[in-house]
C-alpha cells in the first residue's frame, strides 16, 4: 500500500483526529492535552518521541544510515475569543488541521518504513500565536542540523480555492511597537498646566500614518490600541500608551519602519511637550524564498493532486514564527504549504469553517514531500 492508498483509506481516523484536537483547543504554552495526546499518537506509530519548549513535541525516525535530516512542523495552539459573551479558547486559525495533516503524514510514512535512510523530524510546536515558539524550540536545539523544513497552513478561500495547494506561503515580518507617551497631568479648568498625554498621542498616530518607505514593498503601521491613565475626566491625562501593528514583506526594511516609527513618535511627542519611549516585541520574520523547495513542492503537488490542484505561490502579509528556524539553523531549507480548503469566512474568526475533505489531500502532499525530500542527495 503507498502513502496515498494508506492515507485515503484511513479517512475516518483521519476526521477523529482532527474532532479530537478541534474539542480540546488550548492556547500558546498550555496546550498540555494537545501535546499529550500527539505524544501519544507518534510513539504508537514507532518515533522516539521527547517533549521540548514545554507542551511541544518532537518525534524522530532515524534509518541509522547517512543521508538528509527532514523535518516537518505543525502549530498546535488556539486563541481566545468572546464567545456568548465569555471568553475561550477556539481552533480559529486551524492548528488543529495542521496538526492533523502532519501527524498522519507521519503514520503513513513510519508505515512505509521510512526513512531508508537520513531521519524524519516531526515537531508538534508550542505558542505560534504568542511568536515565541518557534524561539523556544530552537533554544531546545529541536531541528538542529535538519537540511529541510517544511510547514503547513490553511488558507482563507480568497486565496486558495477548495482543491488546490500552494508550494509556498511567503508571510511577511510583522509584530507590535508599543509607544508610552508621557505628559504633565493638570485639571481640565487649567490645561495650560499640563501636557495632554492624549493630544500628543494623537499627533504620534497621524505622523506614523504619513510614514511612507518603499514603495516597491509592501509595508505598514496601524494603531491598533490606545489606553490612557485612570483619572477623572475633567483631569487632563499624563500617560498613554499605544500600540502600532507593523508589518512588510522583507525583514530589512521592517527593520527600517521600526526606526522610523520611533523617530516620528518621538518627534512628535516633542512637539507637544511630551516624551515618547517606544519597546519592540521582537515579532515574527519575513520568510526566507526558497526556489528548491518551491520547486520540489510543486512538482509533487502536481503528482498528487494533478495539475488543477497546484496552487500559485502566496504572499501574505500575515507573520508566522515558522520563518525563525532558517534564520536561525545554518543551511536549513524551509516553505510553508498552503492548503485550499473552501475556508471562510476568514482565520482569526471564532466562526471558522472549512471543508474537512482538504485533510486527506493535505496529508498526502505532506508525506509525500518529505519522502521525496528523504532521498535528495
Amino acid at each position: 500500500m503507498n502513502l496515498n492508498e494508506y492515507i485515503q483509506g484511513n479517512k475516518a481516523g483521519i476526521m477523529e483526529t482532527f474532532d479530537t484536537l478541534h474539542a480540546m483547543p488550548e492556547i500558546a504554552m498550555t496546550e498540555e492535552k494537545t501535546g499529550a495526546y500527539l505524544d501519544g499518537q507518534l510513539k504508537k506509530a514507532g518515533y522516539a518521541v521527547r517533549r521540548v519548549a514545554g507542551t511541544g513535541v518532537l518525534g524522530v525516525l532515524d534509518s541509522g544510515a547517512p543521508g538528509p535530516v527532514v523535518a516537518a512542523r505543525a502549530d498546535m495552539d488556539a486563541l481566545l475569543h468572546e464567545v456568548d459573551g465569555v471568553q475561550a479558547p477556539v481552533h480559529s486559525c486551524g492548528h488543529d488541521a495542521n496538526c492533523t495533516a502532519v501527524l498522519w503524514a507521519a503514520k503513513a510514512l513510519s508505515q512505509a518504513g521510512a526513512p531508508k535512510r537520513g531521519s524524519l523530524r516531526i515537531l508538534f510546536q508550542p505558542a505560534e500565536e504568542a511568536l515565541h515558539g518557534a524561539r523556544e524550540c530552537i533554544k531546545a536545539g529541536a531541528l538542529d542540523g535538519a537540511q529541510y523544513l517544511v510547514g503547513t497552513h490553511l488558507r482563507p478561500i480568497e486565496e486558495l480555492p477548495m482543491g488546490k495547494m500552494s508550494p509556498a506561503v511567503l508571510h511577511g515580518a510583522s509584530g507590535g511597537l508599543y509607544v508610552t507617551i508621557h505628559g504633565e497631568n493638570a485639571h481640565g479648568a487649567r490645561p495650560h498646566q499640563g501636557v495632554n498625554a492624549i493630544e500628543a498621542a494623537v499627533a504620534v498616530i497621524s505622523a506614523v500614518s504619513a510614514l511612507h518607505l518603499d514603495p516597491t514593498i509592501i509595508h505598514t503601521a496601524k494603531p491598533t490600541q490606545i489606553k490612557s491613565v485612570g483619572n477623572p475626566f475633567n483631569m487632563i491625562p499624563h500617560k498613554v500608551e499605544l500600540t502600532f501593528d507593523l508589518r512588510a514583506q522583507e525583514n530589512a526594511l521592517m527593520q527600517r519602519q521600526i526606526e522610523a516609527v520611533c523617530d516620528r513618535a518621538v518627534r512628535a511627542a516633542q512637539s507637544y511637550g511630551a516624551k515618547a519611549e517606544c519597546v519592540w516585541n521582537g515579532g515574527a520574520p519575513a520568510a526566507t524564498r526558497c526556489d528548491e523547495l518551491i520547486r520540489i513542492a510543486s512538482d509533487v503537488i502536481g503528482e498528487v493532486m494533478g495539475a488543477k490542484g497546484l496552487g500559485n505561490v502566496i504572499v501574505t502579509s500575515g507573520g508566522e514564527d515558522f520563518h525563525e528556524y532558517p534564520l536561525a539553523i545554518p543551511g536549513l531549507k524551509s516553505t510553508v504549504l498552503g492548503v485550499g480548503a473552501g475556508l471562510i469566512p476568514g482565520l482569526h474568526k471564532p466562526e471558522m469553517r472549512f471543508n474537512h475533505d482538504a485533510l486527506i489531500y493535505s496529508a498526502q502532499v505532506m508525506a509525500a514531500l518529505l519522502e521525496r525530500l528523504l532521498l535528495q542527495d
